[in-house]
């Protein structure tokens, strides 16, 4: 065979499998749209109603089908309980592997794995990470009005009261660590299902205040938000937030690199605000959602919605929030060990 020939040949061949992979993805992407086609996705929010990410929830659900091959009727359904572990473990082990499940996690799901906490019967590092819409940013936050101690000094001379979910949530964890590391007197209430719940104990005098979501006090249109009648003595976060000039992140009040250690692997909120499909979903129909998540998340009229319920988008790619979890997991033993003892977990 001539030079020329087998050279035509090439390109003849090359031209077939090109075409043929372009045909296979064509055909994986009709094979997506025809599943979607009359079937309802669920956003399955691990919280209760009517805060930070059920608001969230409930507006991604009327901008999502169009996004989605096939445009499925997208619904959202809510599962608390167990600091948001009951939500996990649901989706990760009994609920379909379909593509018809998405899990909004609560705060803190890359390190309960490694902390052990609730008894967790999944592995955060093997979930579809779709995505999140901005850093999730936490605060231990008071009322200025009613708590016997507004800074962290003051706060370690005198008991300040703490409304939590339950013990393995970031709302209890984050200030056991405080007084157990930093030496902070905050004394801890458990039992609230929601930080709804705790805002209206705050309001009734039940509780100063709480450690949570700083977003959620930008939601609600609230005296103490518009009066200045709150103060935040730390926040969590990778980076400091414009908003929080002057206060302080946690890692800030490390005394050596073992506490920094520490602090800087619990205050990242990257993962705080992602969505998560379970292992064992159709890869191609993973893609897609991630593909639809990421669009609706860019979609001006999403964007608009999302500003006028008070959200900021500021959207993270899946990968960098698959590279931070994977970075919690292979946290030493020992750090670990020192975490969970000062979280009081046990």
């Amino acid at each position: 065979m001539s030079v020329a020939r087998r050279g035509v040949l090439r390109s003849v061949l090359g031209s077939l499998l090109l075409l043929t992979g372009l045909s296979a993805t064509h055909a994986r992407a009709e094979d997506v749209a025809q599943f979607y086609v009359g079937k309802t996705v669920s956003i399955v929010v691990s919280v209760e109603v009517g805060g930070l990410y059920s608001t969230f929830a409930t507006i991604l659900a009327r901008h999502l089908p169009p996004f989605i091959p096939g445009r499925p009727t997208v619904i959202v359904q809510h599962m608390p309980g167990a600091g948001g572990s009951i939500a996990v473990n649901w989706g990760y082990n009994v609920a379909p592997k379909d593509g018809t499940v998405i899990i909004s996690p609560n705060t803190g799901l890359p390190l309960r794995v490694p902390l052990g906490l609730d008894k967790p019967t999944y592995d955060a590092s093997k979930m579809n990470w779709l995505g999140g819409w901005n850093e999730g940013i936490n605060t231990v936050t008071l009322r200025r009005d009613l708590a016997p101690a507004t800074t962290i000094e003051a706060a370690r001379e005198r008991e300040v009261i703490l409304g939590a979910i339950g013990k393995s949530s970031n709302t209890y964890t984050v200030p056991a660590l405080m007084n157990n590391m930093l030496g902070t007197r905050f004394k801890l209430i458990t039992g609230y299902r929601g930080g709804s719940p705790i805002r209206l104990a705050m309001e009734k005098g039940e509780v100063h205040g709480w450690a949570g979501q700083y977003d959620g006090w930008k939601l609600i249109d609230h005296p103490w938000v518009r009066d200045g009648n709150l103060v935040h003595l730390v926040q969590l976060a990778s980076k400091p937030s414009p908003e929080l000039k002057g206060v302080p992140l946690l890692s800030s009040l490390s005394r050596n690199d073992e506490e920094r250690t520490i602090l800087r692997a619990i205050e990242s909120g990257i993962a705080d605000r992602a969505l998560v499909v379970a292992p064992g979903v159709p890869e191609a129909r993973v893609k897609a959602l991630a593909k639809a998540y990421s669009e609706v998340l860019r979609n001006p009229q999403f964007v608009k919605d999302a500003a006028a319920a008070k959200f900021e988008i500021d959207p993270i790619p899946g990968e960098v929030i698959e590279a931070y979890v994977k970075s919690v997991a292979a946290l030493p033993k020992a750090t670990i060990a020192k975490m969970k003892q000062a979280m009081e977990i046990e």
